[in-house]
């Protein structure tokens, strides 16, 4: 418990922001350069500790040195408890007690919880396994560059020893052998700690000491910071500049970020006045009333931390309390609101206080309003301003990442003018009536803790009447084929990369044995690079593309749910068993939804993804990923960060705590989640159907990020085979040829059980992805994604075909699916929602073929007619989509109406 509490209180803070520094540089940067640029940002930050650490120290000399001569006579002179006794005496006399020595060991103390929280980070991080940095091979190794015989030698920790012994002697330099030998010392046990840790460790805490040595240099200097100040600002200005002119290659908030913290570096010293001023005048009430500027820190602290860590996370859980009992290795979710209690105490309490408690009484007036703010417009924003920013999964993550988080423009001005009245309100009330701060913040958080104690009331009553859930049973079939009559399987491989085709067929030959029958069509188009877009016309056929969407007046919710009943409802009519998997945004959601189906109870729906991943790990003795557990410790608390700030910056804190960091646990198990239901084929499926079968069939591994063990590509908790060739080390080769490998599987399962040649097999994804083959020429028409994403893979396997995959070069798109599934089943097919034909569409299909140039498309536009389009510009392509000159723009109605407007005006 006490680790718990040392762990979440005092070291979590630390790695949270470690972690957000950490991945910021790596979004556009190598993980070395990151590791360098993390280091640079914590010493940078830590700064003002080590100038308190290094006055505190040179006090301590100097009392030491002004003592020394008395000491020395009365420890000459008297023994024992007399010597104790006068020695006391000669202390208190000068004011000084022998405790008030551990200040010379505070700079040492600083290091201690950053080394603690950058070890525990550092030591494990996925994101520097089998990654080089210069000389370095692998920064999630010790670096091990020769060895003597059987022992390797890491040089990374001797330059580090070394450099922070240079640093030691040149900082040491005048002072006492006492202190020079706890520097070296120190040098010494870090020596030893790293020794055998991973290269991307002691890169940050080699850079450290680096950055320490400059720094000891800069003291040796007359006017130190202001030597420091104009070096910083010439560096960030270079940095800035160099960043403005490459921004073509650089993310964009990158630069920003460079261009202001440049602009920041330049003016500190103005800000820094500024600052000095405000403090002086308008806080000066504060220092007058050091007890009640005290409890004002305090209670703001304790409004934020009960706020952030009780109030709002036991209110969200218990709007939902089942849904988080029984998670991982946890039984009730008490411990997650506890652990984010903790966090946030650390976070606004701890840190905070013992920065008030270590500078001088500007800071504490500083901090203290500052505190106050935060803690009264957290409030407002929390309760008053809340938003409406539709589902959250159980992590505590929202469901639909893509929307605005912006409220109305009223909300949005009523916000900041009560928000500047509260700043208005607190300045006044230190003048006039301080007290009554405190007395509101007391009510506040009286308030809070009481409305937490309830809501943890309720859930653990909840907690207490609800049952431990059964263990996951041995997967059972759910999907039935018939061995006497036709079988139809579309098979929607989320992302799957047709351009990679040929490679996995080359690296494994007997792949083409196992496919068997079909044809492969690389000459295939998808009509997006994004799901949202580019299924609906996958399941639905051309009425359901894009172009063919923004023309009707339903919402888009209602078309997706549309799209995807196409085939199933088609099916049915012709009277097939019907049975599909959980699709993709079933009602416009991410979470699966059920009422879709109900004018159709003859659809049996069966939910793949995840449901056998437990199985799976019982079955090898493998513990689970406490995926779940662990994004909920640090979710929790990002999701308050969240609330409490104002709606303006939402953004920015739901990008830095959600979507920046990344997730060790979460690519290993969607991986699984997503791998599970192909390994599990032939447990799933049987050949029972007295009746013909046809099975929708959506899975997401191609989706997924991962690395799979070679040869068979399947998931491990340690890679240690990638393959050979030139995409050993490409995530999206590694599952696109686990998902041809599971699925040639099935089919030699289906030949076994007499059920392949009576069965119809389309095997199609939604769209491609991000990945550079060489197949397509994508350095012209300024497309802002490579071509790969907008080929779709295709393959067909008819009733009775035999023989070798053979390829087809006919231009086809994804949305011939349903068309290709019917065929001589039902004769022109007309789509049920639209009366069209399907055949005549896929006939005719070069004048559907307009390819969306939108982003993914929010979830919150459910309720919206149409797709919005930057500039109504749209990417066609046809015949050959391998040939540049193929790919064109078009523009859409919109733009076509508003030419016509300009030129009967010209007129």
């Amino acid at each position: 418990m006490l680790t718990t509490f040392f762990s979440n209180v005092v070291i979590v803070p630390i790695s949270n922001l470690l972690e957000i520094f950490f991945f910021f540089f790596k979004k556009v940067t190598n993980p070395g350069i990151a590791v360098v640029g993390l280091s640079f940002v914590v010493t940078i930050c830590c700064l003002p500790l080590y100038i308190v650490a290094e006055h505190w120290q040179e006090e301590e000399r100097n009392i030491q040195k002004k003592l020394e001569a008395g000491v020395k006579r009365i420890k000459s002179a008297f023994h024992k408890d007399e010597q104790y006794m006068i020695l006391s005496t000669y202390y208190r006399q000068n004011h000084y007690h022998p405790m008030m020595a551990l200040r010379s060991s505070f700079s040492l103390l600083i290091q201690i919880p950053f080394f603690i929280a950058a070890y525990t980070f550092l030591s494990h991080l996925e994101e520097l396994q089998g990654r080089s940095f210069l000389f370095i091979q692998d920064l999630g190794k010790s670096d091990a560059l020769f060895s003597i015989g059987s022992f390797k030698v890491n040089i990374l920790p001797i330059a580090m020893t070394l450099i922070n012994c240079i640093s030691g002697a040149i900082y040491s330099k005048g002072h006492g052998i006492k202190e020079k030998i706890q520097l070296y010392a120190t040098a010494a046990v870090f020596l030893v700690l790293l020794y055998n840790s991973p290269a991307g460790l002691v890169v940050y805490w080699t850079m450290n000491n680096i950055l320490s040595l400059v720094k000891n240099i800069f003291y040796k200097l007359k006017n130190p910071l202001k030597v420091f100040h104009i070096v910083a600002s010439v560096a960030m200005v270079c940095i800035a500049i160099w960043a403005t002119i490459h921004r073509h290659d650089i993310k964009v908030y990158f630069v920003g970020a460079l261009v202001f913290g440049a602009l920041v570096v330049v003016f500190i010293p103005i800000i820094l006045k500024g600052i000095n001023y405000f403090a002086e005048h308008a806080l000066s009430p504060l220092s007058e009333h050091k007890q009640l500027r005290l409890g004002l820190f305090i209670l703001s602290a304790l409004v934020l931390a009960v706020a952030a860590g009780l109030t709002i996370p036991s209110n969200i859980i218990d709007s939902s309390s089942s849904d988080y009992f029984y998670i991982d290795s946890y039984k009730s979710p008490m411990i997650f609101i506890i652990i984010a209690f903790l966090q946030a105490l650390g976070l606004f309490l701890f840190w905070p206080f013992c920065l008030y408690a270590l500078f001088p009484t500007k800071f504490k007036n500083i901090i203290t309003f500052l505190w106050g703010i935060l803690a009264f417009t957290g409030v407002l924003n929390c309760f008053a301003f809340s938003g409406d920013y539709g589902l959250m999964d159980v992590q505590f993550a929202l469901m639909d990442e893509s929307q605005s988080f912006m409220l109305p423009p009223l909300s949005m001005i009523l916000n900041f003018v009560l928000s500047v009245g509260i700043i208005a309100a607190l300045l006044v009330l230190i003048k006039k009536r301080l007290i009554a701060i405190n007395y509101t913040a007391g009510i506040i958080l009286t308030a809070l803790s009481v409305f937490a104690v309830k809501n943890m009331a309720s859930i653990q009553q909840n907690f207490n009447n609800t049952p431990e859930p059964e263990r996951v049973s041995e997967p059972v079939p759910e999907f039935h084929l018939s061995k006497t009559g036709k079988n139809v399987i579309v098979i929607m491989e989320d992302r799957a990369v047709s351009a990679l085709v040929d490679d996995i067929f080359e690296a494994r030959p007997e792949l083409k044995q196992k496919w068997s029958g079909f044809t492969y069509y690389p000459n295939t188009v998808a009509m997006s690079h994004y799901t949202t877009l580019g299924a609906p016309g996958l399941f639905g056929g051309y009425d359901f593309t894009p172009w063919e969407i923004n023309k009707r007046d339903l919402t888009i919710r209602e078309k997706h749910n549309q799209s995807l009943l196409v085939m199933p409802s088609l099916f049915l009519n012709a009277g097939y068993d019907v049975t599909v998997t959980n699709l993709p945004y079933e009602n416009y959601n991410l979470q699966p939804m059920t009422q879709i189906y109900k004018p159709y109870p003859q659809i049996h729906r069966v939910v793949t993804q995840g449901a056998y991943s437990q199985y799976w790990y019982s079955e090898r003795k493998m513990e689970e990923p406490p995926y779940t557990s662990y994004h909920l410790k640090k979710n929790i608390l990002y999701f308050s960060l969240f609330k409490l700030t104002t709606p303006a910056s939402r953004t920015i804190v739901y990008g830095l705590g959600f979507r920046l960091t990344d997730d060790p646990y979460y690519s290993a198990a969607y991986l699984v989640n997503a791998y599970t239901p192909l390994a599990y084929l032939p447990k799933i499926f049987d050949t029972t159907a007295t009746n013909n079968s046809f099975v929708l069939f959506d899975n997401e591994l191609t989706h997924v990020g991962g690395f799979l063990q070679a040869p068979d590509y399947y998931p491990v908790q340690k890679v240690t085979n990638y393959g050979e060739g030139r995409w050993a080390h490409s995530e999206n080769y590694h599952v696109n040829m686990a998902a041809m490998l599971r699925w040639g599987e099935f089919f030699d399962y289906l030949r076994e059980n007499d059920c392949y040649d009576n069965t119809r097999i389309i095997f199609v994804s939604d769209h491609g992805d991000v990945i550079h083959t060489g197949k397509f020429d994508n350095t012209t028409k300024g497309f802002s994604y490579p071509k790969e994403s907008l080929q779709a893979i295709l393959f067909v396997k008819d009733f009775g075909a035999q023989g070798e995959v053979q390829t087809d070069m006919t231009f086809m798109t994804n949305a011939d699916t349903p068309t290709l599934a019917l065929q001589g089943i039902i004769d022109h097919p007309k789509n049920p929602f639209t009366g069209n034909d399907m055949t005549l569409q896929s006939e005719n299909k070069q004048d559907y073929v307009k390819i969306s140039t939108a982003s993914m498309q929010s979830l919150r536009t459910r309720d919206d007619i149409a797709f919005t389009v930057p500039n109504d510009k749209w990417i066609t392509v046809h015949d050959d989509i391998f040939n540049d000159d193929n790919w064109s723009y078009v523009y859409g109605k919109k733009t076509d109406e508003k030419n016509e407007l300009t030129k009967s005006k010209e007129n």
